[in-house]
């Protein structure tokens, strides 16, 4: 059922907790609570054993139209911006994380979506980020992490003209990495695929791409990683499956 106020909705199908922003008298906007939830959604992800993929998404065929402008000054004037800590939340979590997109996708939306490792969006979608028609600042973590994705010329572009764009722009920018006529089922596909690989591969390759991409050394934590994956027997089965023409039964995934 879903609630005039607005919620995330935990749901954990097999190895894949699906986390549903649900706010349908607003078109899925954020309020500030709305935003505390993420944390809170995601510390109950990891603390969860079969959770190996999350997947955000929103109710009622749209992804999320934004922060809830009625609670701007909640969120806004809150100690420690909600918006930036389930940005960060997001970013920091352990578990691969998808973004599935319909409808709209504006202004936190966007912040929600690129926060994510994956973003998978419906054809018919529609992406902006919109602040310059408030008089607002981005949040600097969310400016940076968007032009890492699309780059200085198409960050300027999309925050200089709070203007909508379709999904084929979004994804010819790098706002988004898929576009298919049915998320969901591709999503679908894709979490059930990552959760049948080595976790203990997926776990390290998140760690290692994300220090890699803010410059930092990769060495120790590579080799800390490959001591792991030898002692759990992780790649001796691997391996072994190859050769003998099996499905593996990784080790590390099932502790």
């Amino acid at each position: 059922m879903s609630s005039a106020k607005g919620r995330l909705d935990l749901d954990v199908v097999g190895h894949t907790a699906w986390i549903t922003i649900d706010h349908p008298d607003r078109r899925n906007a954020m309020t500030a609570s709305m935003w505390r939830q993420v944390p809170e959604l995601l510390g109950a992800v990891a603390e969860d054993p079969a959770a190996r993929v999350v997947v955000l998404t929103g109710a009622g065929g749209t992804f999320c139209a934004g922060a809830d402008i009625s609670e701007l000054h909640a969120i806004e004037g809150a100690e420690e911006n909600p918006t930036v800590a389930a940005e960060r939340a997001l970013v920091d979590f352990p578990l691969p994380t998808i973004a599935l997109i319909n409808g709209l996708c504006i202004g936190g939306g966007c912040q929600l979506a690129a926060a994510c490792d994956i973003r998978v969006s419906a054809a018919s979608a529609t992406f902006g980020i919109t602040p310059a028609k408030l008089g607002i600042v981005y949040p600097p973590s969310s400016v940076a992490r968007l032009t890492e994705l699309v780059g200085p010329s198409a960050a300027k572009l999309l925050l200089f003209s709070a203007d909508f764009f379709d999904a084929a722009h979004a994804l010819r920018m790098r706002l988004v990495d898929e576009v298919v006529d049915d998320p969901r089922e591709r999503v679908s596909e894709l979490a059930a695929t990552i959760a049948s690989r080595s976790q203990l591969t997926v776990r390290a390759s998140k760690e290692l791409v994300d220090l890699a991409h803010r410059g930092l050394p990769l060495g120790e934590r590579a080799e800390q990683w490959q001591r792991t994956s030898a002692a759990t027997g992780e790649s001796a089965e691997g391996v072994a499956a190859f050769l003998e023409r099996r499905p593996p039964e990784f080790p590390y995934g099932n502790r």
